[in-house]
């Protein structure tokens, strides 16, 4: 039997906020896993933002991380990087002198560490500036303490306004993910990182299946061989799914994979 790669965002499909992953999604990964099949975060996150515990879960194959411009799969104990394209300094320093001029934050997401800007005039950091970030000061700072910094992703306050939308030109694909934006290195995708994914792994992509909720999902759901949105997904990502499972934390992850990966009919819509 050919097995089936399945890919899993992170936030609103196997976690929600700090709850998850839940104990019957993880259960059905586990059934899945001992027929052979394969799993995968395709997140928006990078890599230095996915969770600890998820990162080292024994039920995962690989990581899409920073929005499919980061690729690792699991060899043994190991992650190797298969794919991996990031942020130019001139780039960062320019995003950089535009938020320290701003009054929203932007967060540089990075392979291994996480860089931030609060929002300007703001004493207190809002919630996604964590005490663990580098606080960037100046607009060089990727040329000084911060030199040869690997940034996958840019997360930024609230919608893309028609400056923001200069700045990120055509380097950057952006989404508005609820209260906040992200930023996605040009050419790269969720879509693309599963396509590379597959044909490391040589499964044919008619046997992938993707799982999402947001917009940055939507191009993963049309590629996929089965695209499937969240109870709680945006409308827009279950108008282009195949089929619609339970919302997160409530069996949704878990139904998917007995209807569509292992066999078991589920309920669903």
């Amino acid at each position: 039997m050919i097995p089936k790669a399945v890919f899993l965002d992170i936030d609103g499909t196997l976690i929600m906020g700090a709850e998850g992953p839940f104990d019957d999604d993880v259960a059905a990964i586990a059934r899945a896993r001992r027929q052979g099949h394969r799993f995968f975060f395709n997140t928006g996150r990078s890599l230095a933002v996915v969770p600890p515990y998820l990162a080292a879960a024994p039920w995962i194959d690989g990581i899409i991380a920073g929005g499919g411009s980061h690729v690792l799969i699991r060899e043994g104990d190991r992650f190797n990087t298969i794919h991996h394209v990031w942020v130019d300094e001139e780039t960062l320093c320019a995003i950089s002198a535009f938020y320290l001029a701003h009054p929203k934050w932007c967060v540089f997401e990075g392979e291994t560490e996480v860089y931030a800007i609060p929002a300007l005039g703001t004493p207190e950091y809002p919630m996604e500036i964590e005490e663990s970030y580098h606080i960037i000061e100046g607009a060089d700072d990727f040329r000084g303490p911060y030199a040869g910094a690997v940034v996958t992703k840019i997360t930024m306050d609230g919608a893309v306004t028609k400056e923001e939308a200069a700045l990120f030109g055509d380097r950057f694909n952006t989404f508005l993910l609820g209260e906040y934006s992200e930023a996605v290195i040009g050419g790269e995708s969720k879509a693309r990182g599963m396509e590379i994914a597959l044909a490391a792994l040589g499964i044919p992509p008619a046997r992938s299946v993707a799982i999402g909720d947001s917009a940055n999902d939507l191009e993963m759901i049309r590629r996929a061989g089965t695209g499937i949105a969240m109870g709680n997904a945006c409308e827009e990502l279950k108008r282009a799914a195949a089929w619609i499972t339970a919302p997160c934390g409530q069996g949704g992850v878990a139904r998917a994979l007995e209807k569509w990966v292992t066999g078991a009919r589920a309920s669903g819509r």
